[in-house]
């Protein structure tokens, strides 16, 4: 008995399924490929890949001064210090006009939803902490009087931990619609019999919405490490939470997960 034909729906799917299959297949064979020292140029021709190295090598600073393998006395913990401030004003210097980035993203924001109220918080809250490190820079770098370093200083943390605490919130929510994405997904898989080839294109897409959740989740934990940093600059390391060898630890996570971030979107 011959086989029914497919269905002019079923094979435009199957034809994009096959499409987006062979270009995946592609893109990954590409980054295989990929020389390492080419990537590494990539990445530190960008800003933030400096950036984060340094962050890197400022946080290893700070966890060994932090624990007990130097002494506070030895003379290798005052060049770590003096590593640790040199590295700070590095990547200060490095932010210069990075405000800018979440000014653009505040221009495309829409209000017609809790997402958009949410990502003002956060890209209002991280772009005027950017704006004001630049004058923090300035203070550091002997331009500005270092009167105004405690009252920028004030603003800056402030900035920084809405911006955070925004950004966690919106990134929840995000999480939560990218989850009923899946269980959608999930009911059409479950509705669909005998169709192989859309079958593997749903769960090819509940795959990628999983990807997804994952690295906001990932992306939210950086948060909270880089909010309790700037909720110790706010209470001028007082409390429980300012721990040098905790916030330092912190910084470290922040910094990988950065680091790996920008490592795979170069």
């Amino acid at each position: 008995m011959q086989k029914p034909s497919a269905s002019p729906e079923t094979s435009t799917v199957a034809k994009s399924a096959n499409v987006n299959t062979v270009s995946a297949n592609n893109m990954q064979s590409i980054k295989k490929e990929r020389d390492f020292s080419e990537h590494l140029e990539t990445y530190l021709a960008r800003r933030d890949g400096v950036d984060k190295v340094l962050k890197i090598a400022r946080y290893s600073a700070k966890i060994i001064l932090a624990s007990s393998v130097v002494s506070k006395d030895a003379l290798l913990a005052k060049r770590l210090k003096n590593f640790d401030a040199s590295l700070g004003v590095s990547r200060k210097a490095f932010r210069l006009g990075k405000f800018i980035q979440d000014y653009n993203a505040l221009k495309k924001v829409s209000l017609d939803s809790k997402e958009g109220i949410l990502e003002i918080v956060a890209y209002g809250g991280d772009g005027i902490y950017y704006f004001v490190e630049q004058f923090t820079w300035l203070i550091k770098a002997g331009l500005i009087d270092e009167r105004y370093g405690g009252k920028l200083q004030m603003i800056s943390a402030w900035t920084e931990l809405i911006g955070y605490c925004g950004s966690i919130a919106l990134k929840g929510l995000q999480i939560s619609v990218l989850r009923k994405k899946e269980s959608v997904l999930a009911s059409k898989i479950s509705s669909v019999t005998g169709e192989v080839q859309i079958s593997d294109k749903y769960a090819a897409e509940i795959s990628q919405l999983r990807e997804k959740q994952v690295a906001k989740v990932v992306s939210i934990i950086q948060d909270f490490a880089d909010g309790l940093l700037s909720l110790a600059d706010f209470r001028n390391g007082k409390g429980t939470l300012s721990n040098p060898l905790l916030l330092a630890s912190a910084g470290m996570l922040s910094a990988l997960i950065s680091a790996q971030k920008n490592w795979s979107a170069c």
